[in-house]
């Protein structure tokens, strides 16, 4: 059965395009099992996500490793406030998120299967031993969230599957921090308040333990399911074999936790078995600016799916008459000359004109982030920044004065020497400039008349 949303998937594309602002969309559908048309609503949902763990997010730079990403061991400053430094096994990111959704779906699994047991009849123990002989049953809270009820001389008792979750209890208890009652705290009220319910959550550990090492991940049903996503931004600018390392084939929709080629490795630090559980999606956002998608590594490509996001000079957001200025018209055009003067992954993204509303926040645009962009693109090269500009004026040139030479053999007077207008020059806000821009009427003309003289 196919994904409704892919498990891994890349949004590439030039800058500007919308690829960061479409990941939080994608993120809160994924979450939601729905798209959402208003932004602020999905701004919202995704903030409050992120804030309970559900979405994480990263940005691959070069120096960015596996020890930043799986697990590593990190230098930390002593408790005691004298500088003296130790060393602590970190979890990255993609590890952290990656166990909070394997427990999510164990837990979640777990207290199905004891609610499928109790409609059969009968209790269920906490203890086998006869250590503790409260009974449990798990109890739906609405939102996807269970508790865990005790009966038995242990009547009122519960344990929220969200509290184990926020209060790390079980994976304490895995990492061999919780080894007894003693060793569980609560956050909000003291220890000493709790040690009449240690013994009852501590024998729910252990329970939901017997429950885990027997676990064959089966397909929970939809509504149930409770999905996390991890996106990274600048997945391109990473070293992917560095810092994906041994992990690349767990992301495989078919090595998935949960599927039916599921599969673990042992971690070089931890030495624990980790797999990637099959409700972590991964999004990543790639700039064809920085890297083509033909240089990325050979085993991630295999791995994504891969959406292009292009420039859309017709956005309806964009303004088609400011001062009878068409920035759809003036978009186009600029990146059908960028097209044939460099390539198509270097145009210019629609979201740089999404909010001008005037001539002056035109002039701003085109100063503080077109005209750098293009430097950037053209590498400085102004005669042709000049051509995707369509020659409109805001760049003037001029010939070599060969009276500025004593000998002039070695100096080609017939090269250009190119200047920017200054930024207080009044052309850059008059609309006739950015008509020129995607219009060949008066091309000549005002090229002509920008023209300084050499005198």
């Amino acid at each position: 059965m196919k994904e409704p949303h892919p498990l891994n998937m890349i949004l590439y594309g030039p800058p500007g395009t919308g690829k960061t602002y479409d990941t939080s969309h994608y993120a809160v559908a994924i979450i939601e099992g729905n798209s959402m048309e208003d932004h602020e609503e999905v701004k919202n949902k995704f903030d409050e996500y992120r804030d309970n763990g559900r979405i994480e997010i990263v940005t691959f730079h070069q120096n960015y490793a596996y020890e930043d990403f799986i697990e590593g061991i990190r230098p930390v400053l002593d408790e005691d406030g004298e500088g003296d430094v130790k060393y602590e096994l970190r979890k990255g990111v993609f590890k952290e998120i990656s166990d909070r959704a394997t427990i999510d779906k164990l837990l979640r699994t777990f207290a199905i299967s004891i609610q499928k047991e109790l409609e059969k009849g009968g209790e269920i123990k906490l203890s086998d031993d006869g250590g503790i002989n409260d009974t449990i049953k798990a109890v739906d809270r609405g939102k996807n969230d269970f508790s865990f009820k005790l009966g038995g001389p242990g009547e009122g008792k519960s344990l929220s599957m969200q509290s184990i979750k926020e209060r790390r209890y079980y994976h304490e208890f895995l990492r061999g921090k919780i080894e007894g009652p003693g060793d569980i705290k609560n956050v909000e009220e003291s220890q000493s308040s709790q040690l009449g319910t240690a013994p009852q959550y501590f024998a729910l550990l252990k329970k939901i333990k017997e429950f885990h090492d027997d676990w064959k991940p089966e397909p929970l049903p939809q509504e149930e399911i409770k999905n996390y996503v991890l996106i990274i931004d600048e997945i391109n600018r990473g070293n992917i074999a560095k810092i994906f390392g041994e992990l690349i084939t767990l992301i495989e929709d078919s090595r998935r936790l949960g599927r039916a080629e599921a599969t673990e490795v042992t971690l070089p630090y931890s030495g624990e078995s980790f797999g990637v559980p099959d409700n972590l999606y991964i999004i990543g956002t790639m700039n064809t600016a920085d890297r083509s998608i033909a240089l990325l590594d050979t085993a991630l490509r295999r791995r994504f799916e891969f959406k292009e996001m292009m420039p859309e000079p017709s956005h309806p957001e964009i303004e088609t008459n400011i001062e009878e200025v068409n920035l759809q018209e003036l978009l186009k055009k600029m990146n059908e000359r960028i097209r044939v003067l460099l390539d198509r992954e270097h145009q210019i993204g629609h979201t740089y004109f999404l909010d001008v509303e005037d001539i002056e926040s035109l002039k701003k645009v085109f100063q503080n982030k077109i005209i750098p962009l293009l430097q950037e693109y053209f590498y400085d090269n102004w005669e042709k920044i000049n051509l995707v500009l369509n020659q409109n004026g805001f760049i003037v040139d001029k010939s070599i004065d060969s009276a500025l030479f004593k000998k002039s053999d070695l100096i080609d007077e017939q090269r250009k020497i190119y200047e920017i207008l200054s930024e207080d020059d009044p052309k850059w806000g008059e609309p006739e400039s950015y008509k020129n821009i995607y219009t060949e009427s008066n091309k000549a003309q005002n090229t002509e008349q920008n023209q300084p003289s050499n005198e």
